[in-house]
């Protein structure tokens, strides 16, 4: 799989989806040596891959359901009985609110969010996702004044698991700190890794907004980006730091090295 990847980074053509995907896969933070399964890390890949400049939500809902990250979260041990708050937790501070100055979320929503995620399982036959309604928590999963005191309500049918899942994300993302924490992690990947007030103000809500208006689609918030003043100002030039991957690709494919 490292090997493929590299070569496709090596070889790829003039465009950003390579850097982009480095960005989701970095964003969702999997490590393969704790998923231990390459076609399950792989698949995760292609998921990432076929949505990396689609929609962030539709992005979500697929990874919260992935193999390799039901392993590599503890996902597919989360049940009624035991509810796990490891992808529940990573899901709220890492993957979409964040720990931003509007995140104020409780330990009690993480303590629900697990909840809702309870009945997940891999079928280690066939590289899937499964519910299995009876280890799913049936009661309803009530949320904090933060989440506007909401209410998902619990079932125990066979589709309770996508329908518990689906209406948990649709409260997620209609926070607003969620889209300004993800337009802030595509600055910093793109542009530099310090935001003041008056970035925050001029591009990162700016910004947050077109995301939310386009329905949580990725490519909008990158064109305004790329297309604006600030992207081009001379203060913002040569200040990244290169990662080992952008330095050691960046250097191959500039000396045009054939492998």
């Amino acid at each position: 799989y490292k090997k493929w990847w590299t070569g496709v980074m090596i070889n790829q053509d003039r465009s950003i989806r390579e850097k982009l995907l480095m960005f989701w896969v970095d964003h969702f933070g999997n490590e393969t040596t704790d998923v231990g399964n390459g076609n399950w890390i792989y698949k995760q890949h292609m998921l990432l891959r076929q949505h990396v400049l689609g929609n962030f939500k539709v992005m979500v809902r697929q990874v919260s359901t992935d193999v390799a990250m039901l392993r590599y979260l503890n996902g597919y041990l989360n049940q009624a009985s035991a509810p796990d708050e490891n992808y529940a937790r990573e899901l709220l501070e890492l993957f979409t609110i964040g720990k931003g100055p509007g995140s104020h979320y409780t330990e009690g929503d993480v303590k629900e969010v697990a909840k809702v995620l309870t009945g997940w399982q891999v079928n280690t036959t066939n590289y899937t996702s499964v519910f299995n309604v009876a280890r799913h928590n049936g009661a309803d999963k009530v949320f904090s004044a933060y989440f506007y005191t909401s209410v998902i309500q619990g079932r125990s049918n066979a589709t309770a698991g996508d329908q518990e899942l689906n209406e948990l994300l649709t409260l997620i993302f209609s926070m607003q700190e969620m889209s300004k924490f993800i337009v802030r992690k595509i600055y910093r990947w793109f542009v530099y890794y310090v935001i003041d007030a008056t970035v925050e103000t001029n591009v990162i809500e700016p910004l947050a907004n077109i995301f939310r208006t386009n329905n949580y689609d990725i490519k909008p918030v990158l064109s305004a980006l790329f297309k604006s003043e600030h992207f081009f100002d001379v203060m913002n030039r040569g200040c990244m730091i290169k990662s080992p991957a952008d330095h050691v690709i960046g250097s191959i494919r500039e000396m045009n090295t054939v492998f």
